[in-house]
């Protein structure tokens, strides 16, 4: 009889230091690399994404295929995007046998749903790269064909930013709650990567949200930027930068939006930037 040949257990840091180093891989901290070798964390991630076998998963940043695998188990589909080709050569090896698995070597912030053949109702997942968080969240929901749901590693100060209540808001809030809702799930220690990261982590399960016209959205953070330049300040001294330094439009408009002029940027929600935002185009 001949031996069973078991998966590779691709949180165990041993089976990951093995296979890192036969594809020639280290970590790069340029590229953000972080492997997660918790498989409590990756069941929360799979969990929280929840895909059925129908559903198609675009998944960004592979690594070596942790996540990967276990997305295999339930999609029907898994494409995974990947920068460096040591992890594309490395994620090769862990999953091969799964059929279901497409490998692409590729910028994940230059692909996008319609080229990699992705179906409309498709989920997104992934480690993400802590200095590029907001801008693949903002590419991802900005477009055409956003995921139908999306769960995330991100950093943890990134995470309780953007699904923070108003009263600890930033201008990265107002730019993705515009776009998406945004679900804080559970933090993730950094022992739970190999190498450990300076910082926690946490999930964050996203759905689309298109509140706003494009023409509208591009105001409130036309608004919210000029506020948020000066965040220490009051809205009054924000908006003023924003409105060509008119005192009596900018108290016009707060006036008109029922906002305390005294009030500070982070304190808002998304409907008074709206409000806002329309007060300003149709009083300037």
């Amino acid at each position: 009889m001949s031996a069973v040949t078991r998966p590779l257990d691709l949180t165990d840091p041993g089976t990951v230091t093995r296979v890192a180093r036969q594809a020639g891989l280290f970590a790069k901290r340029r590229l953000g690399q972080h492997f997660l070798v918790d498989r409590g964390a990756l069941e929360a991630i799979v969990e929280a994404l929840d895909p059925s076998a129908d559903d198609t998963v675009w998944e960004i940043g592979p690594g070596i295929g942790v996540l990967t695998a276990e997305l295999a188990q339930r999609a029907r589909r898994v494409v995974a995007v990947d920068l460096d080709p040591a992890c594309i050569r490395a994620a090769r090896v862990t999953l091969r046998g799964l059929a279901n698995v497409e490998l692409i070597e590729g910028d994940a912030l230059r692909s996008d749903a319609a080229t990699l053949g992705l179906p409309d109702d498709h989920l997104a997942a992934g480690n993400l790269p802590y200095n590029l968080t907001g801008a693949l969240l903002g590419h991802l929901f900005e477009a055409p064909m956003p995921p139908r749901r999306a769960v995330f590693l991100v950093q943890r100060e990134v995470a309780a930013r953007i699904a923070s209540p108003p009263g600890g808001w930033s201008l990265a809030t107002v730019a993705v709650r515009s776009i998406a809702d945004v679900e804080r799930v559970r933090d993730v220690p950094p022992a739970s990567f190999m190498p450990e990261p300076a910082v926690a982590s946490s999930i964050i399960r996203m759905h689309p949200a298109r509140l706003m016209p494009e023409a509208e959205r591009r105001e409130v953070l036309r608004l919210a930027r000029a506020a948020f330049q000066l965040r220490r300040k009051t809205l009054r001294h924000g908006l003023g930068r924003a409105l060509g330094d008119r005192a009596d439009l900018v108290e016009a408009v707060l006036a008109h939006c029922g906002v305390d002029p005294g009030r500070r940027p982070e304190t808002l929600d998304l409907d008074e930037w709206r409000c806002l935002a329309r007060a300003a185009g149709e009083m300037g």
